[in-house]
């Protein structure tokens, strides 16, 4: 989800308004630059989920050394705990009881992997450039007491640029020596954000959150990857990087299961399935109703895995519109606090609640290499609702009648009464979505903006 509010007209409201002193993107990221450069070692705590061909929670510890290079990951995935070290000496790994003095071809992996994200903790934005040479220049800054956070506002293009890249890097990595084949050039970035805090004083990065989605060709069969991930960054206490003990041992070899070509009355199946999938992930994003999502997914069998699912989707919702509704609003976000960012977005939700929906068919396009959902949407004029509240406010304002701080708040209040009054429907409009599938039972809307520009239309 990317533009679930008008975007356009808020960030042009909140350019005509923005405030006296704020450092540009481009400034504050070369501050950034000079003081990570100076840092000797990083301790990084990691946590975030992923969705693909498996799903797990992640939570784990990395830390680097940057003079000697040495580089330690430690992988909680679902319980299951993995620790990786490199220096320049020797290369380890541990997973589970098993201790291993890795060499040949797992040794390159190994510290591919851990000289892969050394660079990516040492300055995420300087990592991320490598596929956007502008992107210290296209953030938004705002300010929130000690900190200044930076927002990513690269437009569609530049995000799927950067995803497919980093994707690509990491398959490159992750498939040294495997049978598994992957076609790195059908890699295919979808969405990508990133939002960086700075502590104001050290110009240092205290935390980033990080979500990205992606398809690629695995053994012929097209596999999706969502990701959302935050690292929370200590520096300079590290005495040395932890280095586990290990005993050498031979690495098991690993197999891969194969994959059919579903025949017509499957993919007529399976078409229901993606029909079904697209209704349940409507419930959870725009009515918030997990409830709702467990009983029209597809896959009844593991109740307890598919309502995590809807929760996830359900909380990256109302997150992805706050962050949104921050992010649009620029220098004024600093004056928007938690209540009022909640505020608002519960009013957007209590105007979703009037929408309507139908699912009408479902079916496989091979030109697409995707199931095909039609939704029939009886939506709201977004763009008009914002504008009634935001024109008359920015009038004041010119006038010198109003603070920042008396903007905000009547801006706050002005939106969320609006969505919390009754918003008039618009014709029914059939919208297609496009889901891949991703297992049994499983499946993944590429582009959810697909659907929910229609319940909350932009224009």
């Amino acid at each position: 989800m990317k533009k679930i509010m008008n975007t356009s007209l808020a960030l042009s409201f909140a350019l005509l308004l923005s405030a006296c002193g704020m450092p540009s993107s481009e400034e504050l990221t070369g501050d950034v630059k000079e003081a990570q450069e100076k840092v000797k070692n990083v301790q990084v705590k990691v946590t975030g989920k992923e969705e693909g061909s498996s799903d797990y929670q992640v939570n784990g510890v990395q830390e680097f050394d940057f003079k000697s290079k040495a580089g330690y990951i430690n992988t909680k995935m679902n319980g299951e705990e993995l620790k990786m070290y490199h220096d320049g000496d020797e290369t380890l790994a541990v997973a589970g009881e098993e201790s291993t003095k890795v060499q040949g071809e797992e040794k390159k992996y190994v510290t591919a992997l851990i000289n892969n994200a050394r660079e990516l903790q040492q300055n995420p934005i300087r990592y991320y450039q490598k596929y956007d040479k502008n992107l210290p220049d296209e953030f938004d800054v705002t300010e929130k007491d000690k900190e200044y956070v930076l927002t990513f506002n690269g437009d569609k293009d530049k995000k799927q640029k950067i995803v497919a890249g980093d994707a690509k890097a990491y398959y490159k990595i992750t498939n040294q020596g495997s049978d598994t084949a992957v076609d790195l050039d059908q890699v295919k970035g979808k969405g990508f954000s990133l939002v960086v805090t700075i502590d104001k004083e050290t110009k240092q990065i205290k935390k980033v959150v990080k979500n990205q989605s992606y398809s690629v060709n695995v053994d012929g069969k097209t596999e999706n990857s969502n990701s959302k991930q935050t690292y929370t960054y200590t520096y300079n206490q590290l005495d040395n990087v932890t280095k586990p003990k290990v005993e050498a041992k031979a690495a098991a070899a690993s197999t891969d299961s194969s994959t059919e070509t579903p025949n017509k009355e499957k993919q007529a199946a399976y078409a229901r399935e993606a029909g079904q999938y697209v209704d349940a992930l409507i419930q959870a994003t725009v009515y918030q109703n997990t409830d709702q999502f467990v009983a029209k997914h597809p896959n009844q069998q593991d109740k307890k895995q598919v309502k995590e699912k809807g929760e996830f989707q359900k909380s990256s919702f109302v997150e992805f519109f706050e962050t949104n509704f921050k992010g649009a609003l620029s220098s004024l976000s600093s004056n928007i606090t938690d209540e009022q960012l909640n505020e608002v977005s519960s009013a957007f939700l209590k105007a979703l609640s009037s929408t309507k929906y139908t699912i009408k068919d479902a079916a496989y396009s091979d030109e697409d290499d995707a199931y095909v959902v039609q939704v029939e949407i009886q939506g709201f004029n977004d763009a008009s609702v914002l504008a009634e509240v935001m024109t008359p406010l920015a009038e004041k304002y010119q006038a010198g009648e109003l603070s920042n701080e008396q903007l905000v708040n009547e801006l706050i209040d002005g939106v969320a009464k609006r969505y919390r009054e009754p918003v008039e429907l618009l014709p029914a409009k059939t919208v297609p979505v496009h889901v891949v599938r991703n297992g049994e039972q499983d499946y993944e809307v590429l582009m959810q903006d697909e659907y929910l520009l229609t319940f909350a239309q932009q224009s």
